[in-house]
């Protein structure tokens, strides 16, 4: 069973709601547009040209969306994202330099870019050769790594914008109590609440339920 499977599901449960998994939104697209990014498009394209994007090669790419790993709806009504190792590289350390002052965020980029220097080595170097592989619109070694950083800018920038309330992160490190089987049962509930409250700014989930 995928790590995220098993993370998701325990979100479920101190939500007391089922996620919908596979959803899609017409403005979460594997290719930068101005209609979705409006004021931000300027910002999501120079990072592009950081990364070294090639631009034919993202246009002549097959359209797609971006599926999130989780949509809670309402009351909640955010994407939730779990990152594992593979998302911490300098790729994404990079991207935390183009964010844009007045977009929200349900988590600490102080912390991501934090488990990003810890952890690159070792982020690269995981999983098979597809994780480092070339591609259309990131043409050079390690250009998967590069991709997936930048459409986890799209994952945090877009929701805010088009209704959504900000994206809800948890990296891998933050959870391995979990994981590892230190913390299960009430206990592991109770550890993944508390982290669900700091991200969403409440005391309790009966507090948002409340809202």
């Amino acid at each position: 069973m995928r790590l995220e499977v098993g993370i998701i599901a325990l979100v479920e449960e101190v939500f007391g709601i089922t996620a919908e998994r596979r959803t899609h939104f017409d403005w979460l697209c594997n290719k930068p547009r101005p209609k979705d990014f409006g004021e931000h498009y300027d910002a999501v394209m120079a990072l592009y040209t950081e990364l070294e994007g090639d631009w034919q090669g993202t246009i002549t790419k097959t359209d797609g969306y971006l599926i999130p790993d989780a949509y809670f709806p309402e009351p909640y009504h955010f994407i939730f994202e779990f990152d594992e190792l593979q998302h911490f590289t300098q790729y994404r350390e990079q991207t935390f330099r183009f964010y844009p002052a007045n977009i929200p965020l349900a988590y600490e980029p102080q912390k991501y870019c934090q488990f990003c220097r810890e952890h690159h080595v070792a982020a690269l170097a995981k999983g098979p050769e597809r994780f480092r592989r070339r591609t259309a619109d990131f043409p050079y070694v390690n250009g998967r790594a590069a991709q997936r950083a930048f459409f986890d800018t799209f994952r945090d920038w877009l929701p805010p914008r088009h209704g959504l309330n900000p994206t809800v992160r948890l990296a891998e490190f933050e959870v391995s109590s979990i994981l590892n089987g230190q913390l299960t049962g009430d206990a592991a509930k109770v550890y993944m609440e508390r982290l669900l409250c700091e991200r969403l700014k409440i005391s309790s989930i009966a507090e948002k339920i409340k809202r």
